[in-house]
Parts: structure tokens; sequence; C-alpha cells
């Protein structure tokens, strides 16, 4: 395609290297800081987003001719997917992009609680040497849960194989195929809360991941488990993570994503040690940015070329996509 061919608008972060690439081949604007403007929307055939940028009717409606939607993301609550079904507009993501990046932070998140690493560093830095307050927990021999064993959760299950874990997941969308080249044991929601010593988050947030782990399944858990949430805030209340906690049922959470972003400085996750928090940046690595801007400007191009879509929305076998019937509901919590 000539440039200057296809309007693009590019909103939200956006890899330096993929921008250049995609303003040889289209007509190309970056919006600012504080979002698109009705102009450039109404410009726009094409739009690159991220999560800051919220696909709704409200914006179809400054965007006549908009044509194709990609989010350089792998999850896309920030699009309303009630809004698209009467829409001309193609939407699609990019779901692997991302991964790697994710599930690599996971793991460090886990290790670092494991080993109290945060404290260890807190200690040397405040010029203390107190090894008796860091002794830790091997994660070797130890079982360790996936709540969604999507593109993720796959990457994260052979890091817990790598560290001579024992790996089960829950996913009532993964096919048993998947569990058995995967090597992870497929079990129920309640009994992977009653077997895990550790466990990660791994599904997109929807109507129906909700506060989807509420008290009812964390009772389950063993006395001392440690929580990874890399997926969204609002898959577990945090008030009952700090129940939880107060409990005993965990003894360490670390958290990259919370219910509000930025999290508010009144929030009573801050004043507990027992929480390892970071600024939700399981995106943030530069082969992520570069994958997820490059991804997502080729998608838009060929679309606008030639028509061609791949990854669209709404998914096919993603969690809660679709309404759930009374079988898929038994199926979901079945053990």
């Amino acid at each position: 395609m000539a440039k200057g061919g296809a309007k693009i608008l590019v909103c939200g972060r956006f890899h330096a290297e993929a921008f250049n690439w995609l303003k040889s081949q289209a007509d190309v604007k970056h919006s600012s800081d504080s979002g698109p403007t009705p102009e450039d929307l109404a410009w726009a055939e094409g739009l690159l987003i991220r999560s800051k940028t919220a696909v709704n009717k409200d914006l179809l409606d400054q965007a006549p001719n908009l044509k194709v939607v990609v989010t350089a993301t792998s999850g896309f609550d920030h699009i309303r997917l009630s809004d698209l079904e009467n829409s001309a507009v193609k939407v699609m993501y990019t779901p692997d992009a991302n991964a790697q990046s994710a599930a690599e932070l996971t793991w460090a998140l886990l290790l670092n609680c494991s080993r109290h690493i945060q404290e260890a560093h807190g200690q040397i830095k405040a010029g203390h040497w107190d090894r008796s307050r860091l002794q830790g927990r091997e994660l070797a021999g130890k079982c360790h849960g996936i709540i969604g064993l999507g593109r993720i959760g796959a990457k994260v299950s052979k890091f817990a194989q790598a560290f001579s874990m024992e790996c089960i997941a829950f996913d009532p969308y993964i096919e048993d195929e998947d569990f058995d080249r995967l090597g992870v044991e497929r079990v129920g929601l309640d009994e992977l809360l009653k077997r895990v010593d550790s466990f990660s988050i791994h599904v997109p947030y929807s109507k129906e991941t909700h506060n989807m782990l509420h008290r009812v399944y964390l009772e389950n858990l063993q006395p001392g488990t440690i929580l990874v949430n890399t997926s969204r805030g609002q898959i577990i209340r945090e008030e009952e993570i700090i129940h939880a906690l107060d409990q005993g049922w965990l003894s360490r959470v670390a958290l990259d994503v919370f219910d509000k972003e930025p999290l508010p400085r009144t929030s009573p996750l801050l004043s507990r040690k027992e929480i390892l928090m970071s600024p939700h940046i399981g995106a943030t690595s530069q082969e992520a940015l570069f994958k997820s801007s490059q991804e997502a400007a080729e998608k838009a191009l060929r679309f606008l070329e030639d028509g061609s879509s791949s990854e669209t929305l709404p998914p096919k076998a993603l969690w809660f996509q679709t309404p759930l019937g009374k079988d898929s509901t038994k199926k979901l919590y079945k053990n």
C-alpha cells in the first residue's frame, strides 16, 4: 500500500520503531496524552489503542469513517462489545504479544514472595543484617495452581515445571489435549485451592469473572498459601485478600493489578507488609511494547488493504465471553 492510502490514528504508548514503520506505510497521526480529539476520530479509518482508550458508542459516534480498531493488548475490558454488535467496525487484539512479559513478571513476583527479596533489600539499605527474619521457602516439590491456562497461564506452567513443582490448573475452555500437552493436571476450582502452595490468576476480566474468587473459595486454601495476580484487579476483591491474610489462609500476596488504578493512597493494601505490589507492569517490557505495537500496526494495515483479519473480538474461546448456559456452568465449577 502506498503511503497515504490509509488513515490511522494511534492512541497511547507505541514503540518508536513500529510507529516509524507505520508512518512509512500509511497516513498516521498520534493523539495527545489526553486522548483522541473529535477531529482526529472523524478523520480516522483505523484506530490503534491501548487499555486507556475506551471503545464504546460515544467513540463510534464520533468516528463515521472508522473501519477497524486494534487494541495492542491481550485484555479487552476497555472495549464495550455490546456497543459493537450493530457496527461494521472490525475489532482485533494482540493476545500473544504480551504473554511472555506477563508470565515472567508472574514468576518474578512469586520468587520474591517465597524468598522475601524485597525485605532483604530493605534490610541492606537500612544498614541491618538479620537473616533469621528472612527464612523463605523453596518452590521445588510444592504445588502451583493456575487459574486460566491460556497463553500466559501456559507459559507460567512451564516455569513451574522448570522449578520442579507440581502444576495443576483450572480452565473450562481449554481442551484436555492441551492440558496433556503441557503436562498440567486438570482440576476444578475447589480442588485447586485445596491443594496448592501457591497460585496465580490469568483470566480476562468480564462480567462473569468479576469477583470470581470470593471468600467461599478462599476458605479452601491451605494455611500460608501465596497468591500472585497479574490479570485484573477486579477478579478478586481487595477486602477478601486482606481477610484471607488475617485468617492465615494467605501468607504472601503479590499484586500487579488493582480494582482502581492508580492505587488510591487511602487503600488498606498499602499498610500490609505481606503484600508486594507493582503498578500494572505485566506488559511493560521493551520486547512486549514492540511486539504489540508492530502486530497492531500490521493487523490494521492488512484489514484496510484487503479486508483480512485475525484474532477478532469477541474471541470464541476465551473465558466467559458468551453467556453461560446450565451445562457450561456445571462444567465451570465441576471438580
